[in-house]
């Protein structure tokens, strides 16, 4: 027989082609895009473009696939109403309203999601919600997952790392700034992650923007001018690119020196050590429930942090002491390394 069937209705979008595919390396894992659009191409380029590009895009070799597509059918537009976030087993769900949603498979390390065009156009909300939500949770969360995370700020010095950790507001973004003024480079803002490569521990981060609460320029009014207004876990902010300000001063990862648990104080820097036990608990305030396997894995990887070393620092508004105080806690546990 020669003849063939009519047009088959594709109401699931199953026929959608996506032509355009890149490849990424955020957080040193290997991830493939798939997408008509080359608006969305362009946001993964600006969230993990400076990651640079696998040594090998074979796409057999991608840890991470994502499968975004623009269905032209659809026509919401902002103001977005608030993302919604769900997880059942190894199956995590996106959606911001009625036409834009993705799912994610953790095991399989895939996900795949529609949005509507205007969706596609703002850049900043595809980003956060979608594009880097389901990169980091890929990569920390499920049975595939190979990341850990911390609700922390991390700088270096060549490759040995400071971590700063904290509640929000606790400072965390300040000081990583200050000690980038101060000849560091930011390593994270916000959230650091850890990973075992060659059997070592390395903090890996996404150094290239730092988020400050709005009375940031009494301590940085020299970045009046090198700022962008946004609203971001529910506060408005402002935004900083970092290579625009301090070109130079940024890394992707490093080596664990110590974590500092920031505690904002009225005296002189300082900072004393911190059990392990209570570092872990600390650590664990804002873990999310996972497969126990992937729960353990955190925990494993938390206590190889804390034996690297742990501390309450106290700090005050004096930035550029605290920052000093920092310098000599390397130099001082270079020497301690040398003797040993």
């Amino acid at each position: 027989m020669t003849e063939k069937l009519a047009d088959v209705w594709d109401p699931l979008g199953r026929s959608f082609p996506a032509p355009l595919v890149e490849h990424f390396t955020p957080l040193g894992a290997h991830l493939r895009l798939e997408t008509n659009s080359p608006e969305i191409a362009q946001a993964c380029r600006a969230s993990f473009g400076r990651y640079g590009s696998p040594s090998s895009p074979d796409s057999r070799d991608a840890q991470i696939v994502i499968r975004l597509l623009v269905d032209n059918a659809f026509n919401e537009v902002p103001p977005w109403p608030d993302p919604v976030f769900r997880s059942q087993r190894d199956i995590f769900y996106i959606s911001v309203g009625r036409q834009n949603t993705v799912i994610a498979d953790l095991e399989k390390g895939f996900a795949a999601g529609f949005v509507a065009p205007a969706m596609a156009r703002d850049t900043t909300f595809l980003r956060s919600t979608f594009l880097e939500c389901l990169v980091l949770t890929l990569l920390t969360q499920g049975k595939a997952s190979t990341h850990t995370y911390i609700h922390a700020s991390a700088v270096a010095l060549g490759d040995r790392g400071l971590i700063f950790c904290g509640p929000s507001q606790s400072g965390k973004s300040t000081l990583a700034f200050a000690c980038a003024r101060r000849g560091f480079r930011v390593v994270s803002d916000d959230v650091v992650y850890l990973r075992e490569q060659d059997e070592e521990l390395n903090v890996w981060g996404k150094p290239w923007h730092l988020r400050f609460l709005p009375d940031y320029l009494r301590f940085f009014p020299e970045l009046s001018q090198n700022r962008a207004a946004l609203r971001f876990d529910g506060k408005d902010c402002f935004e900083i690119d970092v290579d625009a300000v301090l070109p130079g001063h940024t890394q992707t990862r490093c080596k664990p020196e110590a974590i500092f648990f920031l505690q904002r104080c009225a005296t002189q820097a300082r900072y004393e050590a911190v059990d392990s036990h209570e570092a872990l608990q600390l650590l664990s305030r804002d873990l999310v429930y996972d497969r126990p396997e992937v729960m353990e894995r955190h925990r494993r990887f938390w206590l190889r942090l804390i034996r690297k070393g742990c501390y309450r620092l106290c700090y005050d508004e004096h930035l550029d002491a605290v920052v000093e105080l920092l310098r000599l806690f390397l130099e001082k546990s270079s020497g301690v390394s040398d003797a040993r």
